[in-house]
C-alpha cells in the first residue's frame, strides 16, 4: 500500500488520482480500500512503485516489452524520472529486426524518447542502402508519417555526406550530450530532442544576455 506522501513527492498524478478516488467514497473508511489503476499490469506497477519509493529499476526486468509498458505508463502517470531510467537501459538491451525497428521508431517519437529515437535511426542509417531499396513492412509503415520519414533522409544525409550545417543548432550533439548540458545547467532533460534543443538554446541565450548586461554595468560603473 503506497504512502500517500510519497506519492505526493514523487508522483502527484498518482497521489491525485488516489485523492480524488478518496474523495468519491461516502464511506469514512474508503481510503483503506484498493484503488483499481486500469490498464497498467501489475508487475509493471511494482516496479513503478519500487521506483517512487526511492528503489532502482532492476535492469534485468527491463526487455522490449516491459520496457516499453513502462515507459508507457510512466508517461501516464507522469513520472518522467523512471522514464529516462527505463529509456536508457532499453537501448542497451533492446534487440531490433528490420520488422521491428519502424515500431520503435513511431514509439520513441511519440513518447518522447529521444535517446531511444537516436538508438533506432543510427540502426536504420547503419542500413541506410538495404532499408531504401527494400519494399518491406516498415517503409509502408513510415509512408504514413511523413515527418519521420523526412528526419530519416535528413540524418542520413548529413551522416553520410558529414553535412555540418547544423552544428551551430546543437542537432549534430548525441541526446545524451545535450541531456548532461542541460543537466548541468540545472534544466529539465525531459522532452523530445528539438524540445532539448530549444531548451539548451534558450538557456545559452539568456545567459549571453545577463552577460552582456553584467559587462554593461561594468563598464558604466567605471566611467563613474
Amino acid at each position: 500500500r503506497a504512502h500517500k506522501f510519497i506519492l505526493d513527492l514523487n508522483a502527484p498524478l498518482l497521489f491525485n488520482f488516489c485523492e480524488g478516488h478518496d474523495d468519491e467514497g461516502s464511506n469514512k473508511n474508503s481510503n483503506t480500500k484498493p484503488i483499481p489503476i486500469n490498464d497498467i499490469k501489475i508487475g509493471i506497477f511494482r516496479i513503478i512503485l519500487r521506483y517512487v519509493y526511492g528503489g532502482d529499476v532492476p535492469p534485468d526486468s527491463i526487455n522490449n516489452d516491459t520496457g516499453s509498458d513502462l515507459i508507457e505508463a510512466a508517461n501516464r502517470l507522469d513520472v518522467p524520472g523512471l522514464k529516462l531510467a527505463v529509456e536508457m537501459t532499453l537501448v542497451k538491451s533492446l534487440t531490433l529486426t528490420r520488422a521491428s525497428v519502424a515500431d520503435w521508431l513511431m514509439f520513441a517519437d511519440a513518447k518522447d524518447c529521444p535517446l531511444l529515437k537516436e538508438y533506432v535511426t543510427s540502426y536504420i542509417v547503419a542500413r541506410a542502402t538495404d532499408f531504401m531499396f527494400m519494399n518491406s513492412e516498415w517503409t509502408k509503415k513510415l509512408s504514413d508519417a511523413p515527418r519521420l520519414m523526412h528526419e530519416l533522409m535528413l540524418e542520413m544525409s548529413m551522416r553520410l555526406n558529414n553535412d555540418s550545417r547544423f552544428d551551430s543548432t546543437g542537432r549534430s550533439m548525441s541526446v545524451s550530450e545535450l541531456r548532461t548540458k542541460l543537466h548541468e545547467k540545472g534544466l529539465d532533460v525531459d522532452g523530445s530532442k528539438t524540445t532539448l534543443i530549444s531548451r539548451l538554446q534558450g538557456s545559452n541565450k539568456r545567459q549571453k544576455t545577463e552577460e552582456a548586461a553584467s559587462s554593461h554595468v561594468d563598464v558604466f560603473n567605471l566611467h563613474l
